[in-house]
């Protein structure tokens, strides 16, 4: 493979992603959004957790989207803005945008995320704008989760560190209200403890803590002065790292049946660990990070490069699993094999218009923010 070429190809895919998220405002459907139809707004419907759990999991799996057929609206979600402006960071970084019309475009984004926080809380917090049955626990639309909060807020960062955005800076320093003042502990002890997945549950997800964590590492960077936000940083990253099991991997949730192991919610726990350590200067997690990034880089991909969904048994190529496998690729140096896997996942799930899927968050934004991420490796 020439590398030259290959990035010269990957920076014409993401300017063609860009251009078919900009032609239509950042909006588009998601998986988890089919009770957005206005069949659930019937008597029947709209309180009974079976039929719309089901007919959440009918629309999700279908091989036909569906949701035309029930005018389910395309929507424009926080998180799909805080990747595309991450993104668009990491083209100025990289040198493939004027930094001051990038700063200018990116201004106008943070407004409209600034907007979209959910009010009435006691820090700045984002949720997504459809609801949905989880497992265990009914989620309101809005509903902020320390997820959709995290990711918003990570993307509000990088924007601040390349592009100097004040606007994204105070964003960035306000969210930590949301994680100490509000989110429950959802187990643990003084010592290590795992923040909950949002303000109404006690799910006790890895991934979510990391970002619970990387926010307040990031928080703190960009100059909170809130005594707490130290120990509670470190607090929740020992209660994951506790968890690490034996070969390295993390399962998706503690004391749960959801205990597999998938690529991009393992990419996530690497990267804010990566992160948190940089910023923190907390070096007592190297050996397990170490531990980690192996596992990762042995089990999570195929014989062609292609990002595997599980770590020990074949799954769906998924574009989110994709995305976040060029930025875990990028956070530990691996851009020429970053390269490799993004010209396999491009000839296996790119479209001619930019576009992975028809979900805007899940699949073109990740695949955006993942190829802008591996750009901005490739030019330091």
């Amino acid at each position: 493979m020439n590398e030259a070429d290959a990035a010269a190809r990957l920076a014409e895919r993401s300017d063609r992603t860009r251009s078919f998220m900009l032609a239509r405002d950042l909006r588009g459907w998601d998986p988890y959004d089919a009770l957005l139809s206005p069949l659930f707004k019937l008597p029947v419907l709209r309180s009974r957790r079976l039929p719309r759990f089901a007919a959440q999991q009918i629309v999700l799996r279908s091989p036909i989207n569906l949701r035309p057929l029930l005018r389910v609206p395309e929507q424009c979600n926080p998180v799909t803005i805080g990747l595309y402006v991450q993104g668009i960071a990491d083209l100025t970084s990289a040198g493939k945008l004027d930094r001051w019309a990038a700063s200018e475009e990116v201004a106008s984004w943070v407004e409209v995320l600034a907007g979209m926080a959910r009010p009435g809380h006691r820090g700045t917090c984002w949720g997504y704008p459809f609801p949905w049955e989880g497992r265990r626990h009914r989620m309101p639309e809005g509903l902020p989760t320390v997820v959709a909060t995290g990711m918003v807020v990570n993307s509000l960062h990088r924007v601040w560190k390349v592009l100097n955005d004040e606007r994204a800076r105070r964003l960035v320093i306000q969210s930590a209200g949301f994680v100490l003042d509000e989110l429950p502990r959802a187990a643990g002890d003084d010592r290590a403890w795992c923040w909950a997945y949002s303000t109404v549950d006690r799910q006790a997800v890895l991934n979510a803590t990391m970002k619970g964590t990387r926010l307040l590492a990031q928080a703190i960077d960009a100059g909170l002065e809130d005594p707490r936000a130290e120990p509670a940083a470190a607090a929740s990253a020992r209660f994951v790292a506790e968890h690490q099991q034996p070969d390295g991997g993390w399962p998706y949730a503690i004391d749960d049946l959801r205990d597999w192991r998938d690529h991009h919610h393992t990419g996530y726990v690497l990267e804010c660990f990566d992160t948190y350590r940089e910023l923190s200067a907390d070096r007592s997690f190297d050996d397990l990070i170490a531990r980690g990034w192996r596992h990762y880089r042995q089990a999570f991909f195929d014989e062609h490069a292609l990002p595997r969904y599980y770590d020990s048994r074949d799954g769906p190529l998924d574009a989110t699993a994709a995305g976040q496998a060029l930025i875990t690729l990028s956070a530990f140096n691996e851009t020429t094999f970053g390269l490799e896997v993004a010209e396999a996942t491009a000839a296996a799930l790119g479209r001619p218009d930019g576009a992975s899927t028809h979900f805007m968050r899940w699949s073109t934004a990740w695949m955006f923010a993942g190829m802008t991420r591996l750009l901005a490796a490739l030019g330091r």
